[in-house]
């Protein structure tokens, strides 16, 4: 009947316009991917550069020179093991591999310790700002893996570091109703409206010249989505 053929009609049109949006998605999947080796290549080739290249002038530099040369290449090094941890937790992510162990954690050490590690970060980086932790309970445990919630939390404070040149970094939690929420924010660059929705996608750097994967943001938000958490940015 003329009825069950413009219904058979339009359900081949919801087929192909799925299809549609399925090869769109694909296509657009192999370019940021393609894109991603490009810039790993580049990522990767800029530190390996750095380490080779001074660790061969090491042989002939004076003391004073030495010095430099070699905060020069562990800070390439650090540079380069962070690349290679995010390629990993990426890998395993995508192999279903990825570990939790949950343990009762001190909410209030796990912060101080990532505080005095991006102080120290600050300090050899000789730029004026500051990093403010703010506790809201003297005592606060929780049953968590702290491994992950470190490796998120620092994240979001490398980021911080990254593009913020003056003024101040904040970190804290506040306890809620349904939980706990960590945060940190900043006085930095910030982000453009229309880039908001992008930043915990895979590959997605807004700022090409910055050094990163642009995986740091999507791994945190599959490490949360797996504890059963949610992640955003304001």
């Amino acid at each position: 009947s003329k009825r069950n053929l413009e219904m058979a009609l339009e359900e081949n049109k919801k087929i192909n316009r799925k299809i549609s949006e399925a090869r769109q998605a694909a296509e657009q999947a192999s370019r940021s991917k393609t894109q991603f080796l490009a810039n790993m290549s580049h990522e990767i080739r800029t530190p390996l550069n750095a380490i080779v290249g001074f660790a061969g002038l090491l042989g002939t530099a004076s003391d004073q020179d030495r010095i430099s040369y070699v905060e020069i290449i562990k800070g390439n090094t650090n540079m380069l093991l962070q690349l290679v941890n995010d390629i990993l937790d990426m890998s395993k992510i995508e192999a279903g591999t990825l570990e939790f162990i949950y343990t009762d954690v001190d909410v209030n050490q796990i912060m101080r310790e990532l505080e005095g590690i991006f102080r120290l970060r600050l300090e050899e980086a000789d730029v004026p700002v500051r990093i403010i932790f703010e506790p809201k309970l003297p005592v606060c445990f929780i049953h968590t893996e702290k491994n992950r919630i470190s490796q998120v939390i620092s994240n979001f404070l490398s980021n911080a570091f990254k593009y913020t040149v003056q003024g101040s970094i904040t970190m804290g939690y506040e306890i809620r109703e349904n939980g706990i929420c960590f945060y940190v924010s900043d006085t930095g660059t910030g982000i453009p409206e229309d880039k908001v929705s992008q930043v915990f996608e895979r590959f997605t750097k807004l700022d090409a010249k910055r050094q990163g994967t642009g995986l740091g943001l999507s791994i945190s938000r599959t490490i949360i989505k797996k504890m059963g958490g949610e992640i955003g940015v304001t």
